[in-house]
C-alpha cells in the first residue's frame, strides 16, 4: 500500500496544470498523478490548442485572461532541458456577415476591452490586408486580438508533468483507477491494478471519462458526457502568411491556423440528437473515435467560399478527439457530495485555455480552504440539482 495527500486523476492539461501548480505550492506534500494510458492520450492529445480572449461573458474571458497570462510566463521564463512548448500569439480573427452577428461581436468587444482585452475592430479591407487569401466580398466586420493565440496541448501537458515531477510529483502511466475506496461519505483511497494509495483527497481530472470515475466513488450522475469532433492538418503549404491568426468563420463554424509548414483546418460535425442521447447515456460507443468521411464534403465547401487557395493543400491525416460536455458548457470544479472527492472536469472545449485558472482556483481551494481569485462555488456540480445553471454565450 502507498499513501499520498493527494491523488489527480488524469494526465491531461487539466491534471498537469494542477500536478505542476501544487507542486508549486505544495512542495512538502505527496502528490500523485494516475493515468489510465499514457500523458496526453487522450482529449489534450487530440484538441487544436486554441486560447482566445474573445468570449461573450465575464466568466470565460476572466478564465482566458489567466491562461493567456500563464502560458506566456510557463513557456518564457521555466527551464527545459528538451523541446520548449511555444505559445503562437498571432490572434484570433472572427469574421461576421450577419448585421446581428457584427452587432454582437461589437458588444462583446466592449466588454472583453472593459476588462483589459485588447480587441480590435476590422473593416472587410482590414481583413483582406491582414489575410490577402481570404474571400471577404460578404464580410461586415471583424474583431481580432493579437494575444490570442494557440499552442501545441499534448508537448504543454508534457512540459508542465515534466517540470511538476522535479518537483516531487509522482506520475504513474498506464495506470488505471479500479475502485475508490469511500467510507462513512468520505474517500479513503485508490485501487490501481497495481497497487492501493490511501489518501484523503482525490481529485477527479478525467476528462471524458469523468462520469465514469465518478461512479466509482458511488456519485451516479456526474453530468458530464463525450461530444466528438473531427480536424485535419494538410501537407506542408506555403500559400498562406505564416504568422496567420486562427481564422474563424461564425456563420458557419470553419477555423483554420498554421501548424508549423502545414495547416490545421475543421469545422463542427453534425451530431444528431440520437447520438448526444447516446453519449449523455455514456454507452461504450460514446468513447469510440471514428473518422466521419462526410465532413470533407463540408470542408471544401468552405474551403471555396472563405479561402479558396486551401483547395489546393493535400491532406496529410485526418482524426477525431472529445469534448467533455457539461448542460451549461461549462466546467464542474470543486466538492461534490463525498468528502475529498473533487470535480475538475467538464470543460465543453475550453480545457487548454481554461487549465490555468481553474487549477488556481482549485489549488486556493485546496490550501487556503477557499478561493480567493473568483468564486468557484458557481461552478459546483449541485448547480444542476438546483436548477442554477450558468448561461451558455457562445459566439458560434
Amino acid at each position: 500500500m502507498q499513501t499520498a495527500d493527494i491523488v489527480i486523476i488524469g494526465g491531461g492539461i487539466i491534471g498537469a496544470s494542477l500536478a505542476y501548480q501544487l507542486a508549486l505550492r505544495a512542495g512538502d506534500s505527496s502528490i500523485v498523478l494516475l493515468e489510465r494510458d499514457t500523458i496526453a492520450s487522450g482529449s489534450s492529445g487530440r484538441a487544436t490548442g486554441g486560447i482566445r480572449q474573445q468570449f461573450a461573458d465575464e466568466i470565460d474571458i476572466r478564465f482566458s485572461i489567466e491562461g493567456v497570462r500563464f502560458y506566456e510566463q510557463f513557456t518564457h521564463e521555466q527551464p527545459f532541458e528538451n523541446a520548449r512548448p511555444t505559445f503562437y500569439q498571432h490572434g484570433y480573427l472572427f469574421l461576421t456577415t450577419t448585421p446581428p452577428s457584427w452587432q454582437a461581436m461589437q458588444r462583446y468587444a466592449v466588454l472583453q476591452q472593459a476588462l483589459g482585452v485588447p480587441t480590435q475592430l476590422l473593416s472587410a479591407s482590414e481583413v483582406q490586408q491582414r489575410v490577402p487569401q481570404l474571400v471577404v466580398a460578404d464580410i461586415l466586420g471583424a474583431t481580432f486580438c493579437a494575444s490570442d493565440g494557440y499552442s501545441d496541448p499534448a508537448a504543454m501537458t508534457r512540459a508542465l508533468l515534466v517540470a511538476a515531477r522535479e518537483r516531487g510529483v509522482s506520475i504513474r502511466e498506464h495506470t488505471p483507477v479500479t475502485a475508490i475506496r469511500v467510507e462513512h461519505g468520505r474517500v479513503q483511497g485508490v485501487q490501481t491494478p497495481q497497487e492501493y494509495f490511501s489518501t484523503p483527497l482525490v481529485i477527479n481530472a478525467a476528462g471524458v471519462y469523468a462520469a465514469l470515475v465518478a461512479r466509482l466513488a458511488g456519485i451516479p450522475d456526474l453530468p458530464v458526457y463525450p461530444l466528438r469532433r473531427q480536424v485535419y492538418l494538410s501537407e506542408p503549404f506555403a500559400d498562406l502568411p505564416y504568422d496567420l491568426p486562427m481564422v474563424v468563420d461564425l456563420s458557419t463554424g470553419f477555423h483554420f491556423r498554421r501548424r508549423g509548414d502545414c495547416v490545421l483546418l475543421t469545422i463542427p460535425l453534425a451530431i444528431d440528437d440520437e447520438e448526444i442521447r447516446r453519449n449523455q447515456r455514456l454507452e461504450s460507443a460514446a468513447f469510440d473515435l471514428p473518422i466521419e468521411e462526410r465532413q470533407w464534403q463540408d470542408v471544401t465547401e468552405q474551403i471555396a467560399r472563405r479561402c479558396p487557395t486551401l483547395s489546393n493543400a493535400a491532406i496529410a491525416r485526418c482524426w477525431s478527439g472529445h469534448y467533455e460536455m457539461t448542460p451549461d458548457e461549462h466546467a464542474l470544479l470543486g466538492p461534490t457530495a463525498v468528502d475529498g472527492f473533487l470535480c475538475a472536469c467538464g470543460f465543453s472545449g475550453h480545457g487548454f485555455m481554461h487549465a490555468p485558472m481553474a487549477t488556481k482556483l482549485l489549488v486556493e481551494l485546496i490550501l487556503d480552504g477557499h478561493a480567493t481569485t473568483l468564486p468557484i462555488e458557481q461552478f459546483s456540480v449541485g448547480r444542476f440539482r438546483s436548477g442554477q445553471l450558468l448561461p451558455m454565450t457562445r459566439l458560434l
